[in-house]
């Protein structure tokens, strides 16, 4: 049995993958943490849609008198990475969650979500700039979501890190795209007797750089978890076509204080 995501959110993650203009290039990965640009517009901050992105690089190759249509898919990259275009894991989570709650339940997702911010400010502020404020840790709060075992995961809900990379400053969200359930383990091949967990294989999709991805070849892309049994840790994580360390993913996945994978409100509905 295999459920995926569907109409808009998955029409929004493809858009990522191949950005709606020139050569349709891969969306970049870009995080505003370095630059903290203030009080501009998100898609200069890593929050932006498909097509603003693609409506600001059209500005930023006007000025620059670089004409996109004679860029191949490559070279487009490389323009949107040296303009700070691209977006990143919590703005790529926000716009596709944000898709599919509208096209479940008529509303938007931040009428589930709430940003963390406090005081009046801070609300108006999360109120009008819900894409720029609706970060990992408001996704992965307890009044935003639930966290739920694997054999319950849907496409739709979220894995979060909390506290991973070097210094455990770091915070990541993927999205899960879609579950199929598969035969049950071989028990004599198992190494947990005891568990009750069919396998299952997690697609999922995100923005994230891993550092052999050197300057040009990051951005949003998918990978799968083939689950063994009931944690995520001890499951075969696949990207880019490699899996056990030189999967970045899976070792940033480790490295986190905690990861889990949790339900957003709307998606129980």
């Amino acid at each position: 049995m295999r459920q995926k995501i569907s109409g808009n959110a998955c029409a929004m993650i493809d858009a990522y993958l191949s950005l709606p203009f020139g050569t349709r290039p891969n969306c970049p990965y870009f995080n505003n943490r370095r630059q903290k640009i203030r009080g501009s517009l998100r898609v200069v901050k890593g929050k932006g849609t498909p097509t603003e992105i693609a409506e600001e690089c059209a500005i930023d190759a006007k000025f620059a008198r670089v004409k996109i249509v004679d860029l191949s898919a490559d070279k487009l990259k490389e323009f949107l990475i040296a303009n700070d275009l691209g977006i990143d894991c919590s703005g790529f989570a926000y716009h596709v969650l944000n898709a599919l709650c509208k096209e479940r339940t008529g509303k938007n997702v931040q009428d589930f979500v709430k940003p963390l911010r406090t005081g009046f400010i801070g609300g108006l502020l999360g109120h009008l700039r819900p894409a720029e404020n609706i970060g990992v840790i408001a996704f992965a709060h307890e009044k935003n979501s639930t966290a739920i075992k694997i054999s319950e995961a849907k496409p739709g809900d979220v894995i979060v890190f909390i506290g991973t990379g070097n210094d455990k400053t770091y915070n990541h969200i993927l999205v899960i795209t879609a579950v199929e359930y598969m035969d049950k383990l071989d028990r004599n091949n198992d190494t947990d007797k005891n568990s009750t967990c069919e396998s299952i294989r997690i697609s999922y999709a995100h923005s994230y750089a891993w550092p052999s991805d050197g300057i040009w070849g990051h951005g949003v892309r998918k990978g799968e978890i083939l689950i063994h049994n009931d944690n995520l840790l001890d499951a075969t994580w696949k990207e880019k076509g490699v899996t056990g360390n030189e999967n970045y993913t899976f070792e940033s996945a480790k490295n986190a204080r905690e990861i889990s994978i949790r339900r957003i409100k709307f998606n129980y509905l």
